[in-house]
């Protein structure tokens, strides 16, 4: 099989996987929703949100260098052994911190001490999580997307069934038994991952010498420190919103309602179309990685000239999408009409958000991974500082407005660093224009169908 026709048929791998597990995660989601309500998901979100932090330590950097690597010709078993120790230290080392402080975290920071016991069991969870990130690092290297998305499977499968069993028919807590499902999931993945390895690498063979330790930290560190601390800024940011609508005025069950439906209603809805993208972007990385490392600059810039042109195709007709159906959108999943508005404010920025998606996933292939770090981080540091003074006064219109801000500063920085290092020149017309108008166009198409077919007014209130 030609490489383009192998990137195609591996990105229609993962984008078909991808819809999929997402419309199943929107489906546990509005589970979810009906069984702890919205304050109850507010406090799932700020738990995960902790959570993340560990996850950050243990695969954000080590999955990236595992598959720049591999990628580039250098992913020999030594490589891999070094990558999973790698993993496995970072990882005991998180689990370890988020059990010795999660007394402290569910009691200070969350604002509820039964959160305390569901943070111990998702630490559980990070050593099989980190050694299935490095793993899976591996396959999309050598642009084997099956076996990674059949680990996907499985584990989204585990974790959705043994939740539902565990809420159901054990005594457990709602939340206690959904990090139980989901720790659970992330050791059955592994226990599936680890034997399509060494299966894989038996009937073909890594090179025998490549990537010391050296290369793994180079390439994983920056990328670590600034995930870890920008997503330490992200967690600080999700405690503190709940902790400023209550300075607006809101109490302490309306406050976590509200950032319940913004972070585990919202959001999930409008980033779903990214998994049609997401495919894409993460293979992204191994492309451009490939071709950079064989000095073939103009295959760089036509990767990335056909992934600014895709992304702008889908985002804006998206955004279509979201503006027309958003109350309808809202109260399928989750029964919210405050969801369904929110969502319409947001709909206008996802073309803008999906491109920085993918634009950084591209920065990472170019090894641009410390200037993406300097984004995020000083795009971090400006939300927390805007949350902590514009919240409190101005409630949750300010935090959307401060979503706007912060999604045009980070993807200008980045589409900028993107455009200088491989002197792309942008096609205004053909990216920009025509799918604008193409969305447009939807927009008014679908305002037209949804009277028809609901006799509902042509525009949304």
């Amino acid at each position: 099989m030609s490489r383009k026709r192998l990137f195609l048929f591996n990105t229609a791998v993962l984008s078909v996987s991808s819809v999929l597990l997402r419309t199943a995660g929107l489906w546990f989601r509005s589970f979810i929703t009906g069984r702890i309500g919205a304050s109850g998901m507010g406090v799932y979100q700020l738990i995960f949100s902790i959570f993340l932090l560990g996850v950050t330590a243990c695969t954000s950097g080590i999955g990236l260098a595992m598959t720049r690597l591999a990628a580039e010709g250098r992913g020999s078993l030594g490589c891999v052994r070094r990558c999973l120790g790698l993993a496995l230290g970072l990882s005991f080392a998180a689990a370890g911190a988020l059990c010795a402080g999660s007394g402290f975290i569910a009691d200070r920071l969350i604002g509820a001490p039964a959160a305390a016991r569901p943070l111990r069991i998702l630490a559980a969870g990070l050593p099989f999580l980190a050694c299935g990130a490095c793993l899976k690092g591996y396959f999309y290297a050598h642009r084997n997307t099956v076996l990674p998305v059949l680990g996907d499977f499985w584990e989204q499968g585990v974790t959705v069934g043994l939740s539902v069993l565990l809420m159901d028919f054990s005594p457990l807590p709602p939340l206690e038994a959904l990090m139980l499902g989901s720790t659970l999931g992330e050791a059955a993945c592994l226990v599936y991952v680890v034997p399509a390895f060494l299966l894989y690498t038996r009937r073909n063979p890594p090179p025998r010498t490549g990537g010391d330790l050296r290369s793994v930290v180079r390439i994983a560190g920056p990328m670590l420190a600034g995930s870890f601390f920008r997503n330490a800024l992200f967690s600080v940011e999700n405690i503190l919103i709940p902790v400023c609508l209550r300075k607006n005025g809101a109490g302490g069950t309306a406050s976590l309602a509200q950032y319940g439906v913004m972070h585990g209603m919202v959001m999930p809805i409008l980033t779903f179309p990214l998994a049609f993208l997401s495919a894409a972007a993460s293979l992204l990385v191994p492309e451009i990685a490939a071709a950079r490392a064989a000095g073939d600059p103009g295959a760089v810039r036509r990767t990335a000239g056909s992934a600014f042109r895709w992304t702008l195709r889908l985002g804006f007709p998206a955004a279509a999408v979201f503006l027309v159906f958003a109350d309808g959108l809202g109260a399928l999943f989750f029964g919210s009409p405050q969801a369904g508005r929110i969502l319409r404010i947001m709909a206008p920025i996802a073309p803008l958000m999906y491109l920085d998606n993918v634009v950084d996933n591209m920065l990472k292939g170019l090894d641009q991974q410390v200037y993406s770090m300097a984004y995020n981080l000083t795009d971090s540091l400006m939300r927390v500082a805007l949350i902590s003074l514009a919240v409190p006064r101005f409630g949750l219109r300010a935090y959307l407005v401060i979503l706007f801000a912060s999604e045009i500063y980070n993807a200008a920085l980045s589409i900028g660093r993107l455009l200088k290092v491989t002197a792309l020149r942008v096609d205004v017309t053909e990216w920009i224009v025509l799918p604008a108008v193409t969305g447009g166009l939807l927009y008014y198409a679908l305002l037209l169908l949804r009277a028809l077919l609901f006799q509902g007014p042509v525009f949304p209130g």
